[in-house]
C-alpha cells in the first residue's frame, strides 16, 4: 500500500496559500518581465540563433563557465546556489504535480510514491539531499564572503541579506524536517537513501529529542519557502530566473 502524497498530505489552508503564494509571483514576475522588455526590446528583434543559444545554457548557465574563469570560489558559489536551489524547486514542483494531479494507480505515482517497489521514491530522496547540500555550500560562502571574509567588490544591501537568510532558513529547515521524518519507524528501512537527512536523524537520536511533530516542522519549511518565492521577483533572487535569459539572448546576439 502506498499513498501519492508523499511525506506530508496537503489541506485547504495550504492550497490557500499556495495559490495566493503563486499570485504573487506572477503578479511580480509580469512587473518585472515588462520593465526588463522594455530595456531589450530593440534586441528582441534580431532573429535568434539557436545553436549559440543551447551552447550558451549548458556552458554558461548550467555550468557557469563564464564564472569560472573569473574565480573559482566566485564559481563555486553561484554553481551551488544556482543548481541546489533550481533543482530542489523542480523536484518539489514535480512532486506536487505528481501527488495532486496523477491518480494512485498510474505507472509515474507507483514510482515514484511506493517505498516498497517505486524506485524514483529512493532518487527523489538522494536527489533531494544532493541538492540542498549543494545549496547550503553555496549559501556558506556567498555568507563568509559577505560577513565574515568580506570580498573588496561586494556591496551588501537589504535585499541580498534578506534572500540569503530567507534561503538559509528554508535549507536548514528543509533538512531537520528530513531528519525528524526519519527517526519515524515507518522510514527505517528507507532512511540510508536520504544520507545527509539520516545522519542528521541519528544526531536528534543521540542528543536524547524524541519523536518531533513533523507536521509542524513542515508547515514552518513551507510557509517560510513561500514566503521566498512571492518574494522572489522583488529580490535579487530574481537574477536566478532572469540571468539565464539575458545570457542565452546576448550569446545569440552575438553569433
Amino acid at each position: 500500500m502506498y499513498s501519492n502524497k508523499l511525506y506530508f498530505e496537503a489541506t485547504a489552508l495550504l492550497y490557500t496559500l499556495t495559490v495566493i503564494t503563486v499570485l504573487i509571483l506572477i503578479a511580480g514576475i509580469l512587473a518585472s518581465i515588462t520593465l526588463w522588455t522594455k530595456g531589450k526590446a530593440p534586441s528582441l528583434h534580431h532573429s535568434l540563433n539557436f545553436p549559440a543559444i543551447i551552447k550558451s545554457f549548458f556552458c554558461d548557465v548550467l555550468l557557469q563557465l563564464q564564472i569560472l574563469k573569473i574565480s573559482f570560489i566566485r564559481w563555486l558559489m553561484h554553481f551551488c546556489i544556482f543548481i541546489g536551489f533550481m533543482g530542489l524547486l523542480a523536484e518539489t514542483s514535480l512532486i506536487a504535480y505528481m501527488s495532486h494531479f496523477l491518480p494512485p494507480d498510474n505507472f509515474l505515482s507507483k514510482t515514484f510514491f511506493d517505498y516498497q517497489d517505486g524506485v524514483g521514491a529512493h532518487i527523489l530522496d538522494v536527489w533531494g539531499d544532493i541538492f540542498g547540500l549543494m545549496l547550503l555550500i553555496g549559501l556558506t560562502i556567498a555568507i563568509m564572503r559577505r560577513f565574515i571574509i568580506p570580498a573588496k567588490q561586494l556591496e551588501t544591501l537589504s535585499k541580498d541579506t534578506m534572500s540569503l537568510f530567507l534561503l538559509l532558513i528554508i535549507a536548514l529547515t528543509g533538512f531537520f524536517c528530513e531528519g525528524v521524518r526519519l527517526m519515524y519507524p515507518e522510514y527505517a528501512s528507507v532512511a540510508s537513501y536520504s544520507f545527509a537527512g539520516n545522519i542528521l536523524a541519528k544526531i536528534l537520536e543521540t542528543i536524547g529529542l524524541g519523536l518531533i511533530d513533523y507536521k509542524l516542522w513542515v508547515w514552518i519549511h513551507a510557509i517560510i519557502s513561500m514566503i521566498f518565492l512571492a518574494y522572489i521577483p522583488f529580490s535579487k533572487a530574481w537574477h536566478i530566473f532572469v540571468s539565464p535569459l539575458e545570457i542565452v539572448i546576448d550569446a545569440s546576439e552575438r553569433a
